[in-house]
């Protein structure tokens, strides 16, 4: 999550403009959990909408974030009825403020794939109370619905001149045929292992289908708003690191790999070029989004007690 803790990193652009989880995330997850609701653990926290979102729900909420900038994106967003959060720095790997055996959901956002897996299973292993939930969500390959020659340029941007600029594990991880290598294989200490894919309908993803009861996620958005977006990613605020002599169209020079992508994109789509060469804005046209989404669930097993009834597992 290096490009995040960067000091030239936009934060607050990525609090203004990074779509939040839909009502749906919760309700799955929250569904799939059985153990008490006293204490949230937020991992990758960000700007802090999960934390706030899930608030309301447990006693006590924890997010945690690598990122100096952007916990203090999610102090600037607490309100008053919030006052059952609390957020610290901190790697998701090693969590030592965090009393063994007293979390009942971990929960992850546009996070687990920069998580390390073999020390992170093993603190979640540690840190979850027989019973307790991991959850880990994301979303990503932005699809404009009904828009192919858009889509065209968007993929030619992420998947061939980015691919050098991917923070690494990171995006590649999620990317690479949805094996993901963060999912739980710890099956003497975990259960219940589920996994939700979502592909959208103009996705051209072979040998990946949807899952029954996947989270699909969506937004509307205008082409400005799509722009300061995707300068969000990672791999581009690393292309921009690279090349610092690119400056942006609206700075007066000639633009940015992103600046090339939204010209590609209008002159592509011909509507849009027609609105453009008659006077209109070209960040004022609406899209509608949709993207690929993956939830990864699982349960902290319930171990025997010996001097138990074998059937009868102790909570």
């Amino acid at each position: 999550m290096a490009s995040f803790s960067d000091e030239g990193y936009d934060c607050p652009a990525y609090a203004a403009c990074r779509p939040s989880p839909p009502k749906a995330l919760y309700d799955t997850v929250l569904a799939y959990h059985q153990s008490p609701r006293e204490l949230c653990v937020d991992l990758g926290t960000g700007h802090g909408a999960v934390a706030r979102a899930l608030a309301t729900h447990f006693i006590s909420v924890l997010g945690v974030d690598s990122s100096e900038g952007m916990l203090k994106e999610a102090a600037r967003a607490q309100q008053w009825d919030n006052s059952n959060i609390q957020y610290r720095q901190s790697n998701a790997e090693s969590l030592p403020f965090i009393a063994s055996k007293t979390v009942d959901l971990v929960i992850a956002c546009q996070a687990a794939h920069w998580f390390d897996p073999e020390p992170l299973w093993n603190e979640m292993t540690r840190i979850v109370r027989p019973g307790g939930t991991v959850a880990f969500w994301n979303w990503g390959h932005y699809v404009v619905t009904g828009r192919l020659r858009a889509n065209r340029a968007l993929q030619e941007l992420f998947f061939e001149d980015l691919v050098p600029y991917w923070p690494q594990p990171g995006i590649s991880v999620f990317n690479n045929e949805w094996m993901y290598p963060v999912e739980c294989r710890d099956f003497a200490n975990w259960t219940d292992l589920t996994r939700l894919v979502s592909v959208p309908a103009d996705d051209d993803a072979p040998g990946v289908s949807n899952t029954p009861g996947a989270i699909q996620m969506r937004a509307s958005q205008t082409l400005g708003s799509l722009e300061t977006l995707i300068r969000t990613l990672s791999m581009v605020h690393e292309w921009r690191k690279a090349h610092p002599e690119a400056l942006l169209v609206r700075e007066g020079g000639s633009g940015d790999c992103v600046d090339t992508l939204m010209r590609d994109t209008i002159e592509g789509e011909v509507k849009w070029r027609v609105f453009v060469t008659s006077g209109g804005n070209w960040r004022d046209i609406e899209v509608d989004l949709e993207m690929r989404s993956i939830l990864l669930m699982a349960r902290r097993k319930q171990f025997l007690s010996y001097c138990e009834d074998p059937h009868q597992r102790y909570p």
